[in-house]
Formats: C-alpha cells, structure tokens, sequence
C-alpha cells in the first residue's frame, strides 16, 4: 500500500511526494464552506489520480497526522497492491434506515469482501441502519466509519462521490481481497457519575423515563445551572448504556431536548430495561481514551499500519478545546511513526466492539479504523 496527502492551499492541492498514478481511492475531508466554494477541487484531484473514486466528508474539524485544521480540505490518497476497492452512494429520502442497511449489505456483499467504510450526512437513524447491515453480514467482516460534520453549526452536512457531492446521501466503500488486514477500535474517556438507572419508557432514540420517572426532570437536576445552556450543554453530559450483547458500554450523546414530554432525543436508539448512566468530562481519559482506542486495533495481533482514519466526536473537540491535538498526539505514539492518518470531528462515529463484531452507532468517542496489505 502506499499513500499520499495533500492540502488545499490557495485554490489549488499541494504537491505531494509520491507518485501514485494508479491509486484506487482518495478520502476528502473538509469543511462544508470549503467544500462548497471549492467544487473544482474533485475535478483537480481526479485529473492527478483518474483511477481513483474519490470521496467527499463534510466535518467538525479535519485530522492530519497530529494536527487538527480548520477551514481548509485534507485529501489522502491510497494506491492498493492486492486489493479491489469498490464504491457507492445511496441516497437516504423515502427509504427505512433498516432497508437501506440490507440494500448496502446486498450490493456488496461477496466470498472475499474484506470491510465496509461508511459516511453518512444527518437525517437517517444510523443505528437502524446498522441493524440492517448487521442482519445481513452478521459480523463476518469488520463495518465502520462516521457521520459528517458542519463545525459547531450543525445546518448542513455533506457526502459524496465524485463530483455528487449533496446533503442526503450515504457512500459506502468496499475492499475485497484476502491481503488486506482492517482493524478497528473505539474509546470515550468519559467519566460516570449517578446511580445506575433503568430504562423504563423509550421509542427508539427518545427516551422518555428512567426509574419510572421523566427523563428531561432529573437531566436538568445533574446539569444544575448547565439545565439552562440546553441543548448545547447535552454535548459535556453523554449518557452511557450497557450492551446487552457484550455487557460493553456504548456512549449515547443528547441531540434535542422536547420539553412537552419532558424527554431526550438521543443520536442512537436505546431500548427500555437497558441500564443507563450519566457521564462528564475528564480531561486526562478523553486524552488517553484515544490511545486505547488506538491499541484496540492491535488486539488481534494485527502489524503496525499503514493507514490509520481516525473519527472523533465533535463534542470531545468541544470539551478539549485548546487540548483537541493531545489526543491526535496520543494516538500517533500507538499507532507508530510510519502510519499515514487522516481523519476528522463528527456527528457520531460507526465501529464495531471488542468481542463483538457487529456494527455500532457511538457518541463522543474517538473510533479509528486501520488498514495494512500484507506483503506479496
């Protein structure tokens, strides 16, 4: 495998210090004014790689090797040795998210399909979606990536594939051959606080009462004066479920508050008899969160790689602040000096757990995904 990065820099890609004239894929991550000012950037990087299908993620912030830039596009070019790359976008208006999952897991299913990368924009249940995927590959290959961002804005989101770069669209990249090695890992750092509670009344992704009683009346009892700041002051208080598959705990982050009902709107379904639990901000185990998300990808002995796309939640960004680059950095000291990383800040991250290989919709945490070719 070999790879290439370049940056927009005053209407044009830097130069970059490999020749990769056959790679098969380029990631774009960027912002979504960038983008949108900048729709002959496709054109440009294609003229450069003209076999690569090029895919486009709008973000919260982009990821290159330790740094976190803003306002600008990062592109990461991959030329494969034995591997086959196949991708797709798939538009998400009128169709069941559970559907759509089986629909992608159909198209690309196959004897030597080696795993799946998602990016998503806003507007579909990914955990449903997921479901469908799951249904369909039953973990028999790893499934991950995140759901675009738009800064602190959270308007607009943008996928694409080419030059169809749009809001509503899901683009899916496939890998097939056996010398490619995916890995994946994904860890908050958040800290619990409260009692241990039960779901006693959800639908979907609201939830209405825990312990018999309205959910929205004892957030606001912990957030305290925070109450007043919702939602945006959701993003520091994440609930945590436990995975009644794994007894694994996933992250569910708060994406609207109804007052009429006095419930919660959560970025991923959660369902009633799960045990629920608050979580804050802890500085040092968001930071070294990601340098455990970083050596799950290592668990199953897996060599140093070659290719390491980091997702991180915006909201970790949010809390972080001017700290973001320390756990970019923390990351980079496990995953080894001679990986390439890319990556960016989202709306929520996809990624299998550790003992379960089925797909997960996660919050708030830092996912990354690696890829190395074994030698031929």
């Amino acid at each position: 495998m070999k790879t290439a990065q370049h940056l927009w820099q005053q209407g044009n890609w830097s130069a970059a210090s490999s020749d990769l004239s056959k790679a098969q894929l380029c990631f774009i991550f960027g912002s979504r004014y960038t983008i949108e000012q900048n729709l002959t950037a496709t054109s440009l990087l294609q003229a450069r790689y003209p076999s690569a299908q090029i895919v486009s993620c709008s973000t919260a912030g982009n990821i290159m090797d330790e740094s976190l830039l803003d306002e600008t596009m990062i592109a990461t070019v991959v030329e494969f040795a034995d591997t086959r790359v196949n991708a797709c976008n798939f538009p998400i208006a009128n169709i069941d998210a559970t559907e759509l999952g089986r629909n992608i897991a159909d198209k690309f299913d196959a004897a030597d399909l080696a795993g799946l990368l998602l990016f998503s924009t806003t507007g579909i249940n990914a955990g449903k979606l997921l479901n469908g995927i799951n249904e369909k590959l039953k973990g028999r290959v790893p499934v991950s990536g995140g759901v675009a961002g738009d800064d602190y804005r959270f308007e607009r989101t943008l996928v694409g594939l080419g030059n169809d770069i749009a809001e509503g669209q899901i683009v899916v990249v496939a890998f097939y051959g056996s010398k490619l090695h995916i890995a994946h890992g994904s860890k908050g750092g958040w800290d619990t606080f409260g009692p241990v509670r039960t779901v006693t009344r959800s639908e979907g992704n609201v939830l209405y009462e825990i312990d018999g009683k309205p959910v929205l009346d004892l957030y606001k009892q912990y957030l305290g004066e925070k109450a007043s700041e919702l939602p945006a002051s959701a993003l520091l208080f994440p609930f945590t479920i436990i995975d009644s598959h794994t007894s694994e705990p996933l992250v569910r982050g708060v994406q609207n508050v109804d007052e009429s009902t006095s419930s919660i709107i959560l970025y991923g379904d959660v369902e009633e008899g799960m045990k629920i639990q608050l979580m804050r901000a802890n500085f040092d185990n968001l930071i070294s969160g990601a340098g455990d998300s970083a050596k799950e990808t290592f668990l199953s002995g897996n060599k140093a790689p070659e290719l390491a796309i980091l997702i991180s939640c915006v909201a970790r960004r949010l809390v972080l602040g001017q700290l973001t680059e320390e756990e970019l950095a923390e990351s980079r000291k496990v995953l080894g000096p001679d990986a390439t990383i890319c990556g960016f800040y989202s709306y929520s991250e996809l990624s299998p757990l550790v003992g379960d290989n089925a797909c997960h919709l996660h919050n708030q945490t830092m996912t990354i995904t690696t890829l190395s070719e074994e030698m031929a």
